[in-house]
């Protein structure tokens, strides 16, 4: 017989069921999914708020039109010397393409080798939403691919610089780059006004970036265009002087060259050209930037000769001479270790009077101006007077503030200028040792001959009014008054008549008109050597027509650099170039005798 016993169950445990396990789970993941939408929601809302806007929004800006750029003539005929055309840039959105490759194949096909490479590239980056392929398409080329309809490209209207004169007035315009800013000339110095304010442009679109709805996050700002201006540049008389110029350079021989006219009565600049020039469709198809440079504002240089006139009007303001004072003209006379001679030596050993020194363009004569403003001899006082004059009343020690850009300064020494003073005030008086742009020069020399009046220089006459054909002048101003005084401009306008029609090549070349003006020849220094050169030569001629009543009706001042045909001097290479300039603005502004 078996003894059977209980077995005890003790305290066991439960176990879990899977039901239970199942619900447990389901607990968690719910609390990690609330935690998670808390974070989301709460904590980072601004963050995905962010992002949807800016999946949902599309924004665009609208760019302004640049202002167009004309001249007038002197039947107050309006022309155009730079419009816009329509052009376009392409762009694309990679988060939204499709097919990349059939974008790249049409791309391709339309644009060619102005395709941007880099955009290409990012095609393939879905976490962008704006990369530019191509800029200024053609109407052609933005219809060609308008008409594929492939999702993710945009194409954003703009324009393009167009010139209806061609090169005319180059270095006077500028040019716009590829960013859309104006480099150089008018077109910097006034890109602020010509560019105007882009406009924006923002809706709510769904996927496929077309409008939903008009709400409270939708943006609408016109564009604002640039304004329209019209320079005081003459467009015949432009025209001219880039042919004379041309012609000068051409007989002369001379690498290089520039001529500016303008206004005496009001500052403002009818004409200014630089040779060699460029193309400003095509700016970029140069050897050298430098031919961007306007050198009648931006090159620096020893007037020569031409300075003897701001001399001899020194003098005559101050008193010290008269124009009937007489000087004993020696052929050579000696500044402390330095011997200043003349190039005209047939006048030598005779009583020659202040209208005769701008005539034979005597050195000696003009360092005998500054002895006179000394009392008699080349001292602190007398180098004074001349610095004085040179800084406060030409206004030649600092940049004129012309409304072109990248007009630069002037060197002009103080008198008390340590080693050398008296030699250099010496030449100072006849156009070395000074370094002034030609701008600076024909600014003062119009006030010497106008009656003492200095005008900022300009070459804006206004803007374009909305209906194309009326103009908003703004009014010349006045800077300074009493540069010389009435008698004593008059007294030095009749000296620079009468040394023209006196001399060699005057009155047979005016006839009879009341022209005046002044030479200038200055050596220029040889890098190689560090001394003046013979072959390295600037020549000026500085001059201005008058009608019966002896009113400058116009200043001309003519640069020619390294000529190399009969003779480097001011006469010999710049005055034809003024001459054949003159004549023209006689018959053109009419003129009398």
């Amino acid at each position: 017989m078996k003894l059977m016993t209980k077995q005890s169950t003790g305290d066991k445990k439960p176990r879990f069921t899977r039901y239970q396990a199942m619900t447990g789970l389901f607990f968690l993941l719910l609390i990690i999914i609330v935690v998670q939408l808390f974070h989301i929601q709460i904590i980072d809302h601004k963050m995905y708020a962010a992002k949807a806007d800016n999946m949902q929004t599309d924004k665009q800006t609208i760019n302004a039109a640049r202002g167009q750029i004309y001249v007038r003539d002197a039947d107050g005929n309006i022309a155009p010397l730079v419009m816009n055309r329509t052009v376009y840039t392409l762009f694309a959105d990679p988060s939204a393409i499709e097919d990349v490759d059939e974008i790249k194949e049409l791309i391709t096909s339309v644009v060619g080798d102005s395709l941007i490479q880099d955009g290409v590239a990012q095609l393939t980056d879905k976490d962008r939403q704006y990369v530019v392929l191509a800029k200024q398409l053609s109407q052609e080329q933005a219809t060609t691919i308008k008409d594929a309809n492939l999702y993710g490209l945009g194409l954003q209207a703009d324009t393009q610089r167009v010139y209806p004169e061609g090169t005319l007035a180059a270095q006077v315009l500028g040019f716009v780059n590829n960013d859309g800013d104006g480099q150089y000339g008018v077109e910097q110095y006034y890109n602020d006004k010509l560019s105007g304010t882009p406009g924006v442009l923002q809706t709510i679109t769904d996927v496929r970036k077309i409008p939903l709805t008009i709400g409270a996050k939708d943006i609408s700002i016109p564009a604002q265009d640039g304004e329209d201006i019209v320079l005081s540049i003459d467009r015949n008389v432009q025209s001219q002087a880039e042919q004379v110029l041309a012609e000068g350079l051409q007989n002369a021989k001379a690498t290089s060259g520039s001529i500016v006219v303008m206004d005496p009565q009001t500052g403002r600049v009818l004409a200014m050209a630089n040779l060699p020039s460029y193309d400003p469709a095509n700016y970029g198809e140069v050897e050298s930037a430098a031919v961007y440079q306007n050198n009648v504002i931006s090159n620096a240089y020893e007037p020569g000769s031409v300075m003897k006139l701001f001399t001899v009007g020194t003098g005559l303001d101050t008193g010290v001479i008269t124009p009937e004072s007489t000087f004993y003209n020696n052929s050579c006379i000696q500044v402390d270790d330095a011997e200043i001679c003349n190039v005209t030596r047939s006048v030598s050993g005779q009583n020659m009077t202040p209208m005769q020194l701008l005539e034979y363009s005597l050195n000696t004569g003009a360092v005998w101006v500054l002895e006179q403003l000394g009392g008699g001899q080349i001292n602190l006082a007398g180098r004074q007077k001349l610095y004085d004059y040179l800084v406060n009343n030409y206004r030649m020690n600092a940049p004129t503030g012309i409304d072109l850009a990248n007009e630069v300064d002037s060197v002009i020494y103080k008198p008390d200028t340590p080693n050398g003073a008296r030699v250099l005030y010496a030449n100072m008086t006849f156009g070395q040792g000074e370094q002034l742009t030609m701008i600076q020069v024909i600014s003062a020399f119009c006030a010497a001959i106008n009656g003492g009046v200095y005008y900022q220089p300009t070459v804006m006459l206004g803007t374009l009014n909305e209906d194309g054909a009326s103009i908003t002048e703004q009014e010349p101003k006045v800077v300074a008054e009493n540069v010389l005084k009435p008698d004593v401009s008059a007294e030095l306008k009749e000296m620079l008549y009468q040394a023209r029609y006196l001399g060699a090549s005057g009155s047979s070349k005016d006839n009879g008109y009341y022209v005046g003006g002044k030479s200038g020849t200055a050596q220029k220094v040889d890098p190689n050597t560090g001394a003046y050169s013979d072959e390295l030569t600037t020549g000026t001629y500085i001059g201005f027509g008058g009608d019966k009543t002896k009113t400058p009706k116009y200043a001309i001042m003519v640069r020619v650099d390294d000529a190399h045909n009969g003779g480097y001097s001011g006469s010999a290479a710049a005055q034809p170039i003024f001459d054949s300039m003159s004549n023209f603005m006689i018959q053109y502004e009419g003129v009398s005798k």
